[in-house]
């Protein structure tokens, strides 16, 4: 792994990355207004991400090797994109390792070194070169873990492990976010991890899960009375009575 040749190929392609970024705000500000998992739309996007990847590491013969990698990662999440697996929800991650994985996450988006003079936050190369690309992946499959697939987060933390040692050899500690989030999916990954106790997210998306949160939802105005209340109850019994007889 070539580092002048990587920033090379950063700076030519600061158009792509800026886009990336426009994309992966706009995907943040969605997440937070709805509140519920979006495993296609993140599927799709890091299909994209690491497709892009693939596209312009394939331009410089020296780096054709990753972009052969990227382009098998943006495989697999194309096929998770037809058939998902992950469920992009965050609710039973512990705050400590969302904490830190948002904290990889946002190294990501300011990788330093790969924009020249303008702004990291709005031009570092993710989708364009491998590290800040999986930094960004392992850190939102390792907080929606348990609920990921198994295959593609192994594959990535393999994967973001080798770029990792391998970045710490030629340009040092900047690669050492990616090697913390792909560290710390291993315990993950081996049943090791700590989940938060609760509700079953799958269990939201049914039609019941849907109609009970509807009846219990705290609003301003008075929400639809719910049906069921009362029907067990001795007073409703009675008053069923009354009207047969």
């Amino acid at each position: 792994m070539n580092p002048q040749l990587l920033k090379a190929i950063a700076l030519d392609n600061l158009a792509l990355s800026s886009a990336h970024h426009i994309v992966l705000f706009a995907l943040l500000t969605v997440f937070w207004i709805r509140r519920r998992s979006m495993e296609r739309i993140v599927d799709a996007y890091f299909a994209a991400a690491f497709a892009t990847t693939a596209l312009a590491l394939a331009a410089a013969p020296a780096t054709r090797a990753w972009a052969v990698v990227a382009a098998v990662l943006s495989a697999l999440w194309v096929v998770d994109t037809v058939n998902p697996r992950n469920l992009a929800d965050f609710r039973r991650a512990p705050t400590l390792r969302m904490v830190l994985m948002a904290i990889v996450g946002a190294f990501a988006f300011v990788y330093p070194g790969y924009s020249g003079d303008l702004p990291g936050l709005f031009f570092s190369p993710i989708g364009v070169i491998l590290p800040p690309t999986l930094t960004i992946a392992l850190a939102i499959l390792n907080c929606a873990w348990p609920g990921t697939n198994r295959l593609l987060h192994w594959i990535h933390a393999a994967c973001g492990a080798v770029v990792a040692i391998i970045g710490l050899f030629t340009e040092g500690w900047i690669h050492l976010p990616l090697l913390i989030a792909s560290v710390y999916a291993l315990p993950l990954l081996l049943g090791r991890g700590r989940i938060i106790e609760g509700r079953d997210p799958t269990a939201s998306r049914s039609v019941r899960g849907i109609r009970d949160r509807m009846y219990t939802r705290k609003t301003f105005l008075p929400g639809p009375r719910d049906p069921r209340a009362g029907l067990n109850s001795r007073s409703s019994r009675t008053v069923r009575r009354k009207k047969r007889r």
